[in-house]
């Protein structure tokens, strides 16, 4: 349950987008394309580089062909090397490069053999792990080579002083001749190219950063014409602007909303915030929905719960947006570019016209991200994953060190203080483990206490609606500036501690910690600043007596469920609802003795029902609530022996065995043995043998035996006159089993088991049917798998044992042949064929 005013303003965003969808496609207007669920898979970029290395493997040899008719192995001075790179993918040089060395090579006299030429495709210059490179230093040290040739300096490294260090320690240490070939560097040349080698280097380093900030000014003025100068988000697009184009000769783009996929980042803002669906539900939602748009640079194409979260969590949808807020610096020792926090953005706007969610929204899923909770622990190694309640997971702390109870003991079922176990049980401020179960029903059991709808509660609602309504109507600017100044004191925080993260692991890891927090105080106060001048602007109506009545029954409903459902969703909603009537952590404290079974832990909170309401209902949080009440709750054990006896008492009288009384009560067989012995010690009643139980009980195994699950559809094969071989057979069973069920079935209803003479005089009963309906002992006999003969002596037979006359076949049969009527009677041929 959400405030009714951020609710009411995102559906609005979802009609009036979806109204400019109908619109845009009744003016047939082209639209943007629908987005692919995959931009490049890694199979297609690795099948393009392949494609794109076999080219320039072709190029290469092509220029080989011709070099060696130009120059020989034996007629050369020396033997050398060559070496080429450029740096993106959107270049195509090696082959130039390798011409204008080839070139230089046959006035040198230099003899360079295909497998000394090595070459780096769209590969940084920074970088010093690079395929062609790694494999011409091993070239070198090897020492197969006189001669190295390279186009430009550049292409060798983007650092001077590792360009420097290459030519000093691999080239000329080792006895090797460098030559950059457009440079005009040669390193035979005495010492005159130390000089001209560093200059050159130097120059090529500090293009790089020129080059960076041509770049940067170029995009902060497309940036501030709202021009598209990077890629953009999901829900929006580019519209081409007549007249302008790119430097690749392209339409220039603005950046404007697209309603047809912004209809989708509203939608995900309203699940996340007003339906209160789980990050991980909302990504599946999103992949299962064949309509929904792939999220920006995402190979696979998927959602995930961190591409969910970017993008709520992403400003530009509330209309902020920044360029620049971080800069790519090189990492020479790790050997990676690393994306750095700048201490300000270069450029930082806001843009009314290309907000997608309203600002309250935005904030609102904001407080929710801070107060997400990890889902951290082991993962469970029985099947039984749901050995301890998650509701109120975080919610309980020990106020002597400050730190939240954590799962703990026998399959996690119960609450402990980490700190508390490492002091000597007769000191520690909590001896007591809190069991997870009785501490969710005794806090959800508070809660509904709390929230009955009675005649005091809702009044102090309604008084609480008028107050804070009162005090919004008096424009008081103390309020505004106290939030505005706290907003500006955590942002500088935040940006200081951004700054300067630390030196060691651990006070990085602290760092993000206290980032965290600050974010969460900064989103609680920006989303009570935007509520307080949303309120001054149109103050809130004061709910109904009904209404107040309404929502406390549905609140109550709610956490009643939190006791035994399981869904995610459902129960994420009464977490935060919980969140939002207590106030804080509960603190836990240790009443009673310090030993086993003497002792029981207190919870201390503060709750703010009224507080919790008003703010549901109508969207105004307030921090100097009246209605701020201090609550204890007794987690107290009643013997639970009494109770789960009875009810495996009753589960024993219906007949089931142990293991399934001990599934259907969540525990061991040997506990439920337990119970039962209890019920009986109690009552001053002898125990029961469970072995002589066992063999009374009509079931007496968990799960159904197969000739019971096959009892009925064999006995109606063999009413039909099958034998066991051949219902088993036809089930898959073997003969054993199908007489098994054909046991039970009679057991089962008080009837005699048919010996195998019934089971005969039966089917001469079904062949005496069948010869009367006019069928041909021939025919009969193959439906009954007998032989004729067989047949004729056993019904000769039968009918001398009833005392009947002997049947006369030769006569019945006429002129009529097999599979047709015995004297001319007319057989369909539904007889014959069954």
């Amino acid at each position: 349950m959400q405030p009714n005013l951020v609710a009411a303003k995102l559906k609005q965003r979802l009609d009036d987008f979806g109204e400019k969808t109908v619109a845009t496609n009744v003016k047939g207007t082209t639209a943007p394309a629908k987005r692919k669920k995959v931009k490049r898979t890694k199979e297609e970029i690795r099948r393009q580089q392949e494609q794109f290395y076999a080219k320039t493997v072709k190029e290469i040899d092509a220029l080989l062909d011709d070099y060696n008719t130009k120059i020989s192995r034996k007629g050369a001075d020396s033997i050398g090397a060559a070496y080429a790179r450029f740096s993106s993918r959107f270049q195509d040089s090696i082959a130039d490069q390798l011409r204008s060395i080839l070139q230089d090579a046959v006035r040198l006299n230099i003899y360079i053999p295909r497998e000394n030429v090595f070459f780096d495709l769209a590969v940084r210059g920074f970088q010093e792990r690079r395929p062609g490179l790694l494999a011409l230093r091993e070239m070198v040290e090897v020492g197969n080579i006189q001669t190295l040739m390279i186009f430009t300096t550049a292409r060798l490294y983007r650092r001077a002083y590792k360009c420097l260090q290459f030519v000093e320690e691999e080239l000329v240490e080792r006895g090797i001749r460098g030559i950059f070939v457009k440079s005009h560097i040669d390193t035979a040349d005495g010492d005159n190219w130390r000089t001209t080698l560093q200059a050159l280097a130097n120059v090529d380093e500090a293009q790089v950063r020129v080059y960076g900030a041509h770049i940067n000014a170029s995009h902060e003025g497309l940036f501030d014409r709202q021009m598209v100068h990077t890629t953009l988000s999901l829900g929006y697009a580019g519209e081409i602007v007549e007249g302008e184009v790119t430097r690749r000769q392209r339409p220039r783009r603005r950046i404007v909303i697209d309603p047809k996929s912004a209809q989708w980042i509203v939608q995900i803002f309203y699940w996340y915030v007003v339906d209160r669906i789980s990050i991980a539900e909302i990504a599946r939602t999103l992949n299962a929905d064949e309509n929904a748009p792939a999220p920006e640079n995402s190979i696979t194409g998927l959602w995930t719960n961190a591409l969910v979260r970017k993008h709520l969590s992403n400003p530009i949808y509330r209309g902020w947006w920044a360029y620049g807020a971080t800069e790519t610096k090189w990492k020479s020792k790790k050997d990676y570019a690393a994306q750095i926090p700048r201490q300000a953005p270069l450029r930082e706007a806001h843009f009314d016209d290309l907000q997608i969610i309203p600002d309250e929204c935005w904030h609102a899923a904001q407080t929710l991200l801070a107060a997400e909770t990890s889902n951290s622990g082991r993962k469970p190694t029985t099947r039984d994953h749901d050995k301890g309640p998650r509701l109120l997971q975080g919610l309980f702390e020990c106020p002597e060190h400050g730190r939240r109870l954590a799962a703990g003991g026998a399959n996690g079922r119960v609450l402990l203080c980490p700190c508390c176990r490492c002091i000597e049980a007769n000191s520690r401020p909590i001896f007591t483990h809190l069991n997870r179960k009785l501490a969710l029903q005794r806090t959800c059991d508070h809660l509904l206490k709390w929230i009955r709808p009675s005649e005091e509660l809702i009044d102090s609602v309604i008084e609480e609606c008028v107050r804070r309504s009162a005090e919004l109507q008096k424009e008081d600017p103390y309020i505004l500036q106290a939030l505005k100044k706290q907003a500006a004191e955590l942002k500088a925080t935040i940006d200081f501690n951004r700054r300067n993260p630390g030196v060691s692991e651990d006070e990085q890891r602290q760092t993000m910690l206290i980032l965290k927090d600050l974010r969460r105080q900064q989103n609680d106060v920006l989303a009570r600043l935007n509520s307080v001048e949303a309120a001054q602007q149109s103050p809130p109506p004061t709910p109904s007596r009904e209404q107040v009545a309404e929502f406390l029954d549905a609140t109550r409903e709610l956490i009643q469920q939190g006791l035994t459902s399981k869904d995610e969703s459902l129960l994420r909603k009464i977490r935060l609802s919980m969140e939002g009537i207590i106030q804080g952590k509960i603190e836990v404290h240790q009443m009673g003795e310090r030993s086993k079974a003497k002792g029981w832990l207190q919870g201390q909170l503060r709750i703010d029902v009224a507080g919790f309401v008003v703010k549901e209902l109508t969207g105004v949080c307030c921090t100097d609530s009246n209605t701020v009440q201090e609550v204890t709750i007794d987690f107290k054990k009643v013997d639970p022996l009494d109770e789960q006896s009875e009810t495996a008492k009753r589960l024993w009288d219906d007949g089931l065995l142990h293991k399934a009384i001990a599934k259907q009560m969540d525990c061991s067989p040997s506990y439920v043995t337990k119970l039962i012995q209890h019920w009986h010690d109690k009552r001053g009643l002898p125990r029961p043998n469970n072995k002589r139980r066992r063999k009374q009980l009509e079931s007496k195994q968990t799960k159904v035996p197969s000739y019971m699950e096959i009892a009925n559809q064999v006995h109606e094969l063999m009413i039909a006159g099958h034998s066991n071989s051949e219902i088993g057979r036809g089930i898959g069973v073997s003969d054993a089993t199908v007489a098994k069920a054909i046991k039970w079935w009679h057991d089962k209803r008080g009837l005699s088991v048919p010996t195998a003479l019934d089971r005969r005089q039966l089917k001469l009963l079904r062949a005496k049917e069948m010869l009367a309906e006019g069928m041909l002992v021939t025919d009969v006999a193959a439906k009954l798998d007998y032989t004729p003969r067989g047949l004729k002596m056993a019904l000769s037979k039968f009918a001398a044992d009833n005392g009947e006359a002997a049947p006369d076949f030769r006569a019945r049969r006429g002129n009529a042949k097999a599979g047709s009527a015995a004297n001319g009677k007319k057989l369909g041929s539904d007889k014959l064929s069954a």
